[in-house]
C-alpha cells in the first residue's frame, strides 16, 4: 500500500487541502452510522461480533464474555491470539492524500473490486464506495490512525460482513502460491550450492580481479535528448595518467532504466562503479513513470498510476537516448569516438526490467495477457495490476526492440503475463536476471524464476538473493524526498550489501557479454555468488533452470545457498567494494 508522502512543494501542499477536503465530502456524503458489529458467515452459519469489543480486546488484550466462548470454540492459542490483537492494531503510515488517489485508480478500484468478495454490506452485497471510504477515513484519524479496528469501526453501514468462505479460498490461493515459491527457492538454492561445491574457484582472486578493473576517473556529462524534458546523464571513463587507456574502437555503454517512481539518480551508485571499470553508462528519467509522475498522482493532477502508452513510451525512451549518443558520438563533442555503439548493454529494475526485456527483443503475448487479465482473485502477484494495462494497447509487435542492445541485466523485472513464454522465447542475447525471496511487488517465482525456464538464449544467469526486497538494489529509495517514502523494514536491511553484489556482479557481467573478456567467466558461477555474499543476502546463481526442475520440487528444505562443505565459500569475501570508491 501507500506510503505517507512528506514534503513541502506548493503545489502538493495544494494536493493535501484537495485530499483533506474529500475526506471530509466523504465524511458527509457518506452514511452516518457507522459500523458496529462484524458480521462473519460460513455458507449458512452467522455470528456477528461487536466491533466495540474487537476495539477493546485490540487496545487492552482483555476479552469480552462472548470473544472468549469464539476463541473457545475456534481452539485460539496464546500466540494465535497475540497475533490477531497485533493486526487489529498495529498502525500504518499512510497518508489519505495517497490512500485516495491510489483506490481512484484503475488499479485501486480492481483491488477494492477484488476485497468486496470478502469484505461486504450486512445484505451481502459489495460496496466499492463504502469500502474506500472507510480506508481513506481510517488513514485521515489523527490519533488512532491506519489500523484494522479503524477500518471497522468507519465502514458507512450498521455492519460489515465478512464472507469466510471467499476468505478462505483467497487465502488458500495465496498459501499456495507462497509455499510453491518458497519450494522452488529451496530448488534454486539446493541446485546452486551443489554446483558452486561441485566447481569450486579462487574467488579471493577473482574479486580482485574485478576490482583491479577499476582503473578510470568518471567523467560526468549531462546530454539532451530530443523528445526527452530532462537531460540524460553519461557517466563517461576517464583515462588517468599511467592507467589502462581507451578501446580502439570506444568504451562499450550501458544504458540504465528505473522503475516506477524512480530518479535518474536511483542508480548513481552502478554506474560510477561500472564507469570506473571502463564501462560508459547513461541514466535517463522516464517522464511519464519517474518519481514526477507519483507527485501528479498524489496532488490530483493525474488520475493513472501511469498511462497504457508508457509501456510504449520507456522502450522508446532508451532508444532515443541511444540515437543523440550515437549522433554526438560521431560528431565533434565531449564523447566523439569514445563510445562503441555495438556494444550496447540496457539495465532495468521493475518497470525498468519489463523497458528492457522489450528492448532485447521480448513481444506482447495477447493471449496470455488476455487469459490473465483483469487478475480474478487478490493476487499474489501485485505486479499484475500494472501489466493487465497493456491489454487495452495495440500489439507493438516487435516494434520495441532495438538491435543495437546486445545484452541486459535486469532486476525484480515484469513481464510474465504481458511476455509469456512466447515473448521470452524470442530473447536471444545474454541476459541476467536478478530476483529476490522477500519482493512482494514483483514476486520471484512468478516474474523471475518461472520465466527464467522460459528463455532460449545461449547465456542466461539467474541470481536469487535471499531476503532481497522489491526495493534493495534501488540506491535512492531510503532518501527523504521521496513522493512515497519506504518504510526501512521493507527496503530491508544494509541494501548497501546488496548495491555491492550488483556492482561486482554487474561489472564482470558486461565486461564478458560486451567486452568478450573470457576473464570474467569464473566470476558468474554460482561458487563465487556464494562466496560473495554473506547474511542477511546469501547469494545463489545459476546458469540453467528447466521448467522440469520446478515441476518436480523437492518435498524437504535443503541448506540454504552457502552452506556448502567447500571451504572457499563457507564466508564471504572481505572486503566488498564500496559505491564510489576506485
Amino acid at each position: 500500500m501507500l506510503a505517507l508522502m512528506k514534503t513541502a512543494r506548493p503545489w502538493q501542499r495544494l494536493g493535501l487541502s484537495w485530499a483533506l477536503g474529500l475526506v471530509g465530502t466523504l465524511a458527509t456524503a457518506l452514511p452516518s452510522a457507522a459500523a458496529e458489529n462484524l458480521i462473519v458467515t460460513f455458507g449458512i452459519l452467522q455470528r456477528s461480533i461487536p466491533i466495540a469489543d474487537l476495539e477493546r480486546f485490540a487496545a487492552t488484550g482483555e476479552l469480552t464474555p462472548q470473544l472468549q466462548v469464539y476463541r473457545r470454540q475456534l481452539q485460539i492459542s496464546d500466540e494465535q491470539l497475540g497475533q490477531i490483537r497485533e493486526v487489529l492494531s498495529t498502525p500504518a503510515s499512510l497518508s489519505p492524500v495517497a490512500v485516495a488517489q491510489f483506490l481512484y485508480t484503475e488499479q485501486g478500484v480492481l483491488l477494492l473490486e477484488q476485497i468486496g468478495r470478502v469484505v461486504q454490506t450486512p445484505v451481502r452485497q459489495a460496496n466499492v464506495q463504502a469500502l474506500r471510504g472507510a480506508l481513506i477515513l481510517a488513514a485521515a484519524d489523527p490519533e488512532g490512525g491506519f489500523t484494522l479496528v479503524n477500518v471497522l469501526k468507519t465502514y458507512p453501514t450498521e455492519a460489515m460482513r465478512i464472507d469466510l468462505i471467499e476468505g478462505l479460498a483467497i487465502a488458500q490461493e495465496v498459501n499456495q502460491a507462497i509455499l510453491r515459491s518458497q519450494t522452488a527457492f529451496n530448488q534454486v538454492q539446493a541446485i546452486a550450492t551443489a554446483e558452486a561445491a561441485a566447481n569450486p574457484v579462487d574467488a579471493d582472486a577473482l574479486l580482485q580481479m574485478v576490482q583491479r578493473e577499476r582503473q578510470y576517473g568518471v567523467d560526468r556529462i549531462q546530454v539532451v535528448v530530443p523528445g526527452l524534458p530532462s537531460l540524460a546523464q553519461l557517466y563517461l571513463p576517464e583515462v588517468l595518467p599511467g592507467r589502462q587507456g581507451m578501446p580502439a574502437s570506444g568504451f562499450p555503454l550501458v544504458v540504465i532504466s528505473h522503475g516506477l517512481g524512480g530518479t535518474i539518480n536511483s542508480y548513481s551508485y552502478l554506474a560510477e562503479y561500472l564507469a570506473s571499470g571502463g564501462i560508459a553508462v547513461a541514466t535517463l528519467e522516464h517522464p511519464g513513470s519517474n518519481d514526477q509522475q507519483l507527485y501528479a498522482l498524489l496532488a490530483g493532477r493525474s488520475d493513472a498510476v501511469v498511462q497504457d502508452e508508457e509501456f510504449l513510451r520507456r522502450p522508446r525512451d532508451v532508444s532515443l537516448t541511444l540515437n543523440t549518443l550515437a549522433r554526438l558520438n560521431q560528431s565533434p563533442s565531449p564523447i566523439r569516438r569514445r563510445l562503441d555503439l555495438d556494444r550496447v548493454g540496457v539495465i532495468g529494475q521493475s518497470f525498468g526490467g519489463y523497458t528492457a526485456l522489450a528492448l532485447a527483443g521480448a513481444s506482447f503475448d495477447e493471449a496470455g495477457l488476455t487469459t490473465a487479465c483483469p487478475p480474478s482473485t487478490l493476487s499474489f502477484n501485485p505486479s499484475l495490476l500494472l501489466q493487465c494495462q497493456a491489454a487495452r494497447l495495440s500489439n507493438p509487435g516487435s516494434e520495441l526492440g532495438d538491435p543495437r542492445v546486445r545484452s541486459v541485466f535486469v532486476m525484480n523485472p515484469i513481464g510474465s503475463a504481458l511476455f509469456g513464454p512466447t515473448g521470452y522465447g524470442q530473447i536471444q542475447v545474454p541476459i541476467m536476471v536478478v530476483a529476490g525471496t522477500a519482493d512482494t511487488v514483483a514476486p520471484a517465482f512468478p516474474e523471475q524464476i518461472e520465466p527464467f525456464t522460459w528463455l532460449t538464449a545461449r547465456d542466461r544467469y539467474l541470481l536469487l538473493i535471499n531476503r532481497g526486497t522489491h526495493f534493495s538494489t534501488i540506491g535512492d529509495i531510503a532518501q527523504g524526498d521521496q513522493p512515497l517514502p519506504i518504510p526501512p523494514e521493507i527496503i530491508g536491511l544494509n541494501p548497501e550489501l546488496v548495491w555491492a553484489y550488483m556492482q561486482v556482479l554487474g561489472l564482470a557481467y558486461f565486461k564478458l557479454t560486451l567486452g568478450g573478456d573470457q576473464r570474467f567467466q569464473p566470476v558468474l558461477t554460482p561458487a563465487f555468488a556464494a562466496a560473495l555474499s554473506g547474511e542477511p543476502y546469501l547469494l545463489s546463481l545459476l546458469t540453467t533452470l528447466t521448467p522440469a526442475a520446478l515441476q518436480n520440487l523437492p518435498d524437504s528444505s535443503p541448506e540454504p545457498a552457502g552452506d556448502s562443505p567447500n571451504s572457499r565459500i563457507d564466508e564471504p569475501l572481505t572486503p566488498l567494494p564500496q559505491p564510489g570508491s576506485p
